[in-house]
């Protein structure tokens, strides 16, 4: 048999100490841990893997039960090519909704967001880098990344920002140029006309009640020259009506049909960017098909017009503090006892 060289044996003799040193180390965390065994009780320890909130030394947890849905609406064409430059795709969330689906109280709530609020948001550099925030329009946080799932997933942040860091589950975002698509598959949305539609089509005349088909419906919602004043807040103010008059009629037929939130998923195929699968949207609404429906919710506070050095003009909404703690906690928060 060969004998072991002197330094071989040195060696040997350190790695088995070392060995019996990490044997002897773990051992007394072992132990450690079993002297505790009475402060795991502490609802101090199990919060620090919560998501939790401390309002005017009050703590509350981020309830379980409750889904968060956020949908955009994007003014552009679906089948465009994205340019972008430095990060920057010229699209916006015109349309914001926060659909709350709460399991624990058999409760669906719908939260408003004005595309113009205050709020902030991540700014991304020239190599796709995070390279700070700044406060803008939320509707801008869409316009940051490559127009897809970068900015999607850049607007759902900034509506956690804006929601005291209420994280958000899922967005599902479509190009208006889905509307038609859309309008049909339920049968059409009925909507009271305001304004001057008659050069374009002669029974969508201000005081008329139609039913929208077909072209129709991108007609309603996507004009805005030589119809009405012309501007921008016009159109935006047809799209909250009729999107809040699709999602009724969405609610309403999806209670009859479970395949009916499946039939729309492929029917938005084209024109839809999410990161919800189509088989969990399917079991998510169809849960929620028998809850309550409360009323629409949204922040209440101040609007405000600002002047550019130019000249040019831009609406900001600034939520009142007091409405985003009233509404964070009361969808989302319980207190922890």
């Amino acid at each position: 048999m060969r004998r072991l060289s002197k330094r071989r044996i040195i060696l040997l003799a350190a790695g088995v100490v070392a060995l019996l040193a990490l044997a002897y180390y773990l051992g007394t965390l072992w132990e450690s841990s079993l002297e505790k065994d009475e402060e795991r009780g502490d609802i101090k320890q199990d919060l620090v893997f919560e998501d939790t909130l401390e309002i005017n030394g009050t703590t509350y947890r981020r309830r379980k039960d409750v889904t968060t849905i956020l949908l955009l609406g994007i003014d552009r064409d679906g089948e465009q090519e994205f340019v972008t430059k430095n990060n920057r795709n010229g699209n916006r969330a015109d349309f914001l909704r926060l659909l709350v689906l709460d399991s624990g109280r058999d409760r669906i709530t719908q939260v408003q967001i004005d595309r113009d609020t205050m709020t902030p948001i991540t700014i991304l550099g020239v190599l796709g880098n995070r390279s700070g925030m700044r406060t803008a329009q939320i509707a801008l946080a869409y316009t940051i990344g490559d127009g897809q799932e970068v900015s999607c997933s850049l607007t759902a942040e900034a509506v956690s920002n804006l929601l005291l860091g209420t994280s958000i589950d899922f967005y599902m975002t479509m190009s208006m140029d889905g509307i038609v698509a859309l309008n049909d598959a339920v049968g059409g949305v009925t909507v009271q006309i305001e304004d001057d539609f008659s050069a374009y089509d002669a029974t969508m005349v201000p005081g008329a009640t139609v039913t929208l088909h077909g072209d129709q419906a991108e007609l309603f919602v996507r004009s805005r020259r030589s119809i009405g004043v012309g501007t921008n807040e016009g159109r935006l103010r047809r799209q909250e009506e009729y999107m809040s008059r699709l999602l009724s009629m969405l609610t309403q037929q999806e209670k009859e049909d479970k395949e009916f939130v499946g039939t729309i998923f492929d029917v938005l195929s084209p024109y839809l960017i999410t990161n919800i699968s189509r088989g969990r949207l399917i079991n998510e609404v169809w849960a929620a098909k028998d809850y309550d429906q409360s009323q629409m919710m949204a922040l209440s506070g101040e609007h405000r017009i600002r002047a550019s050095e130019t000249g040019e003009t831009t609406m900001e909404f600034y939520a009142e503090e007091q409405s985003v703690q009233d509404l964070v906690l009361d969808l989302f928060y319980e207190e922890v006892k």
